[in-house]
């Protein structure tokens, strides 16, 4: 009985150790839109003209039904604001669809350096490279080809975007809270728990109806007290 209650509780120690390893690390299990729609992750929406209408366009199968089951349902309470979208996606099990360039602000302003590290993107809206329209045949074609080439490759371009545009944060601490686990998180191993006692309560019985059904075999065989007088 103590053997089997200590390997129960040495058990009980792993997959609570297993637990708060799960709790630390980032998750990669949802990596395309295929698992957005198959996860338990609520989805929200910045509250945009555009965004609501590639949503409600969309006619690609697994678009569509996240459409259908992960917005339709709340109606106008998945739009929101990028900030209480962030806010959300920080506190919750919450997917945000945004403009990266503005919720990578928020997220700097909100979330803590390991919480930087669970964040992951899925591409929805199929964007296009914007282009630089000119008057057909004009003679100052080739110094706007000219120019944009100098601005590209004295990295003028790319200095500006990223005063714009906000990057992603760098994951630079891992693991750094702890979180309190549910129930439903120790359920199995409590469950075997609950099992073994059952099963070292029905061992303990049997032995025990042994133990009284060959003692009272001894009582009523005159022979076997005869040569335990003996």
């Amino acid at each position: 009985m103590f053997i089997l209650f200590l390997t129960f509780l040495f058990l009980y120690t792993a997959y609570s150790a297993s637990i708060v390893a799960l709790l630390q690390s980032s998750s990669n299990q949802i990596r395309t839109l295929s698992d957005l729609l198959h996860s338990r992750l609520e989805l929200g929406l910045e509250n945009t003209v555009y965004n609501e209408y590639y949503f409600r366009t969309a006619t690609e199968p697994v678009r569509k039904a996240i459409y259908d089951t992960k917005i339709v349902p709340k109606g106008q309470k998945a739009f929101m604001s990028v900030e209480d979208g962030v806010k959300k996606m920080q506190n919750e099990p919450f997917a945000f669809n945004m403009y990266l360039g503005i919720g990578y602000r928020m997220v700097d302003k909100y979330f803590y350096e390991h919480e930087k590290c669970g964040l992951h993107e899925i591409a929805y809206i199929q964007e296009s490279n914007p282009y630089i329209a000119c008057r057909k045949n004009t003679p100052f074609m080739e110094i706007y080809k000219v120019g944009l080439f100098r601005i590209r490759e004295h990295g003028i371009g790319r200095r500006e975007e990223s005063l714009l545009i906000s990057k992603k944060p760098v994951c630079t601490a891992r693991g750094g809270s702890f979180r309190s686990v549910n129930m439903i998180d120790c359920y199995p191993i409590l469950l075997m728990l609950l099992y073994g006692m059952l099963i070292s309560v029905s061992i303990l019985a049997l032995e025990k109806m042994m133990y009284y059904r060959r003692r009272l075999g001894v009582t009523t065989n005159p022979d076997a007290v005869a040569e335990l007088d003996s």
